[in-house]
């Protein structure tokens, strides 16, 4: 019989350490990091979406990596407003306002952003069905067998099919 493997139990991710704001500053110096960020973001976000939808594939694919990265630079600033926010809210509260109207506009960025993204990758796929169904067709009979019904397609003679990422 042979010997059974130790069972691998996930591992427990350790929670990601958020800063304590002791003084004001550091509460100013958080809203001014996280507006900064909201802002690169936003210009990205806007930048990506300008090309997507002018069908400019290729040259907005670069920008996806540098979207990622302000994005978790984003998160991990936001949570550390959460963690602090009673402190920063008696700390800050002028600046809060306007941090609100910059996290607005950005979510209105990204949910335009989110439905060009939507329709660039219904498009694409469309295109892609369509092809596949010309091929398709092309390789279908077109007459009637000796039983006057259309052959079907046999099995195991599809052709294959090559695809290029870049438009």
């Amino acid at each position: 019989m042979p010997a059974s493997l130790p069972v691998q139990r996930p591992t427990a991710v350790a929670p990601k350490a958020v800063a304590v704001l002791t003084t004001p500053e550091e509460a100013l110096a958080l809203i001014g990091r996280l507006r900064e960020t909201i802002t690169d973001l936003y210009r990205v976000i806007a930048e990506e979406t300008a090309l997507v939808r002018d069908a400019k594939v290729g040259p907005a694919a670069p920008i996806a990596a540098r979207k990622s990265e302000l994005s978790r630079r984003y998160v991990a600033e936001l949570d550390c407003l959460k963690a602090n926010a009673a402190f920063v809210r008696d700390a800050a509260a002028e600046e809060i306002e306007a941090l609100k109207v910059d996290n607005d506009d950005l979510q209105k960025a990204l949910e335009v952003n989110l439905a060009v993204l939507a329709t660039a990758h219904a498009v694409a796929e469309g295109v892609i069905r369509q092809v596949a169904s010309a091929v398709e067709a092309k390789q279908r009979a077109a007459g009637y067998g000796a039983d006057g019904k259309a052959p079907g397609r046999a099995t195991g003679t599809g052709a294959p099919l090559a695809l290029s990422r870049e438009l």
